[in-house]
């Protein structure tokens, strides 16, 4: 199934809008090479020129690929065809997209399905300081604050960090800290974490994000990265994490339709 399909299916009613493009974070836009459908993408820059002045004034390096897409695919004529286009350009990055705009969607309808038993089984969380990096709307971090004695929630888009200073004021949680930052850049200092844990954050960038994990987590502490996955899909840093260079253990299990995968090291 496209993966366009997978987020649509996810976020059944939702609209999006070529205005929305307008709502990325730099650092989004510098991935986009890796995300976008090109031939689709193409013809939304054409359709909506703005987008392209954009995305340039945000992070002038993806000038050379916008231009190299424009000149590879052909303008579409029929204007059907570019609604069409522009809907998969943009459900093809709608995550990114509902980062910026819905936060309180991602927190509600996001697949992960993560309990306390399965991270306190891999060592006992009370009384530990913990990071939660690329904590996306704080999952993971609100699930372990009860049980630590501070939890760090880390995460570089902006309204994330807005929704979860939001919902640690409402609930009251006192030992939780919303921070700016990305898992290859983590504002922490050197050794100053019992565990950190990531939730589908990992792979940006992972040998530099791998590097600083280690940085930050204290001798003897640990690095717990959680993936849910559809059970036909691969994961694509399996390879990397259980090599000799980093030598993490892995775990899965089956939960309903998805693969449950944990990767743990003791640093």
């Amino acid at each position: 199934m496209p993966y366009s399909q997978k987020l649509r299916d996810l976020f059944p009613g939702i609209s999006l809008h070529w205005e929305d493009l307008l709502l990325l974070e730099a650092f989004q836009v510098k991935y986009l090479p890796d995300r976008v459908a090109v031939k689709e993408f193409a013809t939304l820059l054409r359709a909506y020129p703005v987008t392209h002045r954009f995305l340039v004034s945000k992070h002038p390096p993806i000038s050379s690929f916008l231009t190299g897409i424009l000149e590879e695919h052909k303008p579409v004529g029929d204007k059907k065809l570019v609604e069409d286009h522009c809907q998969e350009a943009l459900w093809e990055i709608a995550d990114l997209i509902l980062y910026n705009r819905n936060p309180e969607l991602l927190d509600a309808r996001a697949p992960i399905r993560w309990k306390i038993d399965e991270i306190n089984s891999i060592t006992p969380l009370k009384g530990k300081v913990i990071a939660d990096v690329g904590a996306g709307s704080g999952r993971i971090a609100f699930l372990v604050a009860p049980f630590v004695q501070t939890v760090y929630a880390v995460e570089p888009v902006a309204s994330f960090r807005f929704y979860m200073k939001e919902k640690t004021a409402k609930n009251r949680v006192d030992n939780l800290y919303v921070m700016d930052g990305m898992l290859d850049s983590i504002p922490l200092p050197g050794h100053s974490l019992d565990v950190l844990i990531t939730s589908n954050a990992i792979g940006w960038n992972l040998n530099d994000e791998l590097k600083e994990i280690e940085r930050v987590i204290k001798p003897g502490g640990h690095a717990i990265h959680l993936l849910m996955s559809d059970k036909q899909q691969e994961n694509p840093f399996h390879e990397i994490l259980v090599s000799s260079s980093w030598n993490y253990s892995f775990f899965q299990e089956e939960d309903e339709e998805k693969m449950k995968l944990r990767y743990i090291k003791t640093i």
